[in-house]
């Protein structure tokens, strides 16, 4: 809450547009290499005998790894600021694309793209998000909109790049391009200014509080001990009739019930001990979050419809090797239509859902819709060019749509100060899911001879998100997101007017 309660006063004016304007560097330097990763490493991929299932293995593999450091991520985060988190991760990015370039073995291109790379990519993605969540609040739509659709740039334009850079340099040479432009990423991370953090010094006066409480509770016993001391050595004196035995039963006595006492408070000690680390992990990880099954649906199903949709828009330049028979200029060609399709989705959508009052939700739902029509078509009628193009249009709409919508249904939901923990719950399922399903896409080509059967199964997986969320009785889900934002617009109207208060 603390964070959330910073964030108030600078939110949504001065450098919280910087901010954007830093996430877009950010992205559109360490991006390239995943969103082209199909254009890049087709011939490679080729010329290495490297089957449908192992290049599924090898995105998902990245996938799950970029994923799996979700946890972790938000545990840095809440001991670093978001841009010392944004410099580690681009760094690392650059240097897994440079160890990519020398990569000519399936091993090999696991350990420099699956882990170095999708290490570094784990580690950035949060960073940003906190820092777009944290300077934006009324106007997080336009925000993360307009910084979409400037990250949706670089599609446009990098295939077509990248094909004329792999006409020249081949697989190695453009790599080591890619890992230069990756590098810039440093000075997006740079401008992802953090708020002071006056939450450390609460913590420290929680600490010191405790500490305190706990020395009061032991110099309690240690005078409760010598008060019954004291009055049994004054009871002996003054009976005067007692003898020694007495007094040395006493004295046994007084022992005796120290050390009764002091087991006593070691074993309560262990117990709280033991209580507080349990409850310390529960807290910083916020796994309480996990007991609410409408948050547990909401993960799921976009888990499940993230990693189909990955799979496809990575798979696409060897999709339409097969399906339409392209070569590589007019790959790159159509890939840049559908990024132009993307862009646009992207700046018009969020606008009409805007006018139009849409929920975050239902535009996700639609954009899995219009990619499932967009598949079904290529499947059919994929020979033809027109069709092709046709497709990359309603394909790069959907796209751009998911692009806008997906980073917002959490933070609709959840609250500033556990968004860290929700956004690496998050990516700890997809990493999971990741692994578990993506690669069966591929083996379903691999098994049928066909791209055609795999593009069905993917839509089967895609539209698996409105089957979970409607079973997580995401309805109540809704109202649960009006409440939420009424109440927030209470507390923001009463910090804005504290004279009315009065």
């Amino acid at each position: 809450m603390m964070i959330d309660k910073m964030s108030r006063g600078k939110a949504d004016r001065g450098w919280a547009w910087i901010i954007v304007i830093g996430v877009t560097i950010i992205n559109l330097a360490v991006l390239p290499i995943q969103q082209s990763f199909g254009l890049i490493f087709r011939e490679r991929f080729f010329s290495l005998n490297i089957t449908a299932t192992q290049t599924s293995l090898i995105v998902h593999l990245n996938g799950t790894i970029t994923s799996s450091l979700g946890l972790i991520s938000g545990l840095i985060m809440k001991k670093f600021t978001f841009r010392k988190v944004a410099f580690l991760g681009g760094l690392i990015v650059a240097i897994g694309i440079c160890a990519t370039a020398f990569a000519v073995s399936l091993p090999a291109i696991i350990i420099t793209y699956c882990i170095i790379v999708g290490i570094g990519h784990g580690i950035i993605f949060p960073a940003t998000n906190l820092a777009m969540n944290t300077y934006f609040r009324k106007k997080r739509n336009v925000a993360m909109g307009l910084s979409v659709t400037l990250t949706g740039l670089g599609p446009i334009l990098m295939p077509l790049l990248i094909a004329k850079l792999l006409e020249n340099y081949a697989t190695t040479g453009t790599l080591l391009i890619i890992a230069g432009i990756a590098i810039h990423s440093l000075i997006g991370a740079a401008l992802l200014r953090p708020f002071k953090e006056k939450e450390i010094t609460s913590i420290t006066k929680d600490n010191d509080i405790t500490a305190s409480s706990a020395e009061s509770n032991e110099n309690r016993i240690l005078k409760e001990v010598k008060r019954l001391k004291i009055e049994n050595v004054t009871d002996v004196k003054n009976d005067g009739a007692n003898s020694k035995l007495l007094k040395e039963r006493l004295e046994q006595n007084t022992s005796n019930f120290e050390q009764n006492l002091s087991e006593n408070v070691n074993s309560e000690n262990s117990k709280r001990e033991k209580k507080s680390i349990l409850r310390k992990i529960t807290q910083h990880m916020d796994l309480d979050l996990l007991k609410d099954s409408r948050y547990v649906a909401v993960i799921l199903g976009m888990g499940v419809s993230l990693v189909a949709e990955t799979n496809f828009n990575i798979m696409i330049p060897f999709v339409l090797t097969e399906l339409s028979g392209l070569e590589r200029d007019s790959i790159a060609t159509i890939m840049s239509i559908q990024a132009v399709s993307d862009i646009t989705g992207r700046l018009c959508i969020p606008l009409l859902a805007h006018k139009a009052g849409w929920t975050s939700r239902n535009l996700y739902v639609l954009s899995l819709i219009g990619s499932t029509i967009g598949r079904t078509i290529l499947s059919t009628w994929g020979s033809t060019y027109i069709v092709v193009i046709g497709v990359a249009l309603i394909i790069g709409i959907a796209k751009g749509t998911k692009a806008v919508f997906q980073t917002l249904i959490i933070p609709d939901y959840v609250s500033l100060d556990r968004l860290p923990a929700a956004y690496g719950m998050q990516m700890v399922c997809n990493g999971i899911l990741s692994i578990a399903i993506g690669p069966l896409i591929g083996l379903v080509h691999d098994q049928m001879m066909s791209y055609v059967s795999a593009l069905h199964f993917t839509s089967i997986l895609s539209l698996s998100c409105v089957v979970l969320w409607y079973m997580g009785g995401l309805w109540t889900f809704n109202k649960s997101i009006k409440k939420h934002s009424a109440k927030e617009e209470m507390s923001q109207t009463q910090e804005n007017f504290p004279e009315c208060n009065a």
